[in-house]
């Protein structure tokens, strides 16, 4: 999919989903039917695969708070281009879209506003989780626009 999106002359965002491993190993998901050839439990060789292909920004999504971090870490060592975040705030419960674990507002503008200063995320957002009150928090707490100096 992301060979036909990066042909169309559109903006293409790359969104990696990722966690951490208990002995911190950084590892990403895929679906069976993306067929490419590499370990899926390897995250570093995922995003070095798909971010050859292309994109005009790249990022870290529906992936634990805790984990956006790190994976933003090897991101950008990776890519020069802009970074974005979109964390999940809660754990996804079947089936009445409930969510438990969810990150309070506070801690995830707190999170993200690192993500901002410390690892140079230029688009933010949330995921599963993510209400009104965390979108607020992140429209009235960071800066319309980041400086480039």
């Amino acid at each position: 999919m992301l060979r036909a999106a990066a042909t169309v002359g559109l903006p293409v965002w790359v969104g990696f989903s990722m966690s951490s491993t208990s002995d911190g190993q950084l590892i990403g998901y895929r679906t069976e039917t993306e067929n490419l050839d590499m370990p899926v439990e390897d995250f570093g060789v995922l995003a070095d695969t798909l971010l050859a292909i292309g994109g005009d920004a790249a990022g870290v999504m529906h992936s634990a708070v805790a984990d956006t971090g790190p994976g933003l870490d090897m991101l950008a060592k990776r890519w020069s281009g802009p970074l974005l975040a979109y964390a999940e705030t809660g754990k996804f419960m079947n089936p009445d879209w409930n969510f438990e674990q969810v990150v309070s507002p506070e801690d995830y503008a707190d999170a993200v506003a690192d993500w901002v200063t410390n690892h140079g995320v230029q688009i933010v957002g949330g995921c599963c989780g993510t209400g009104p009150a965390h979108i607020r928090l992140l429209k009235d707490n960071l800066p319309q626009r980041i400086s480039s100096d």
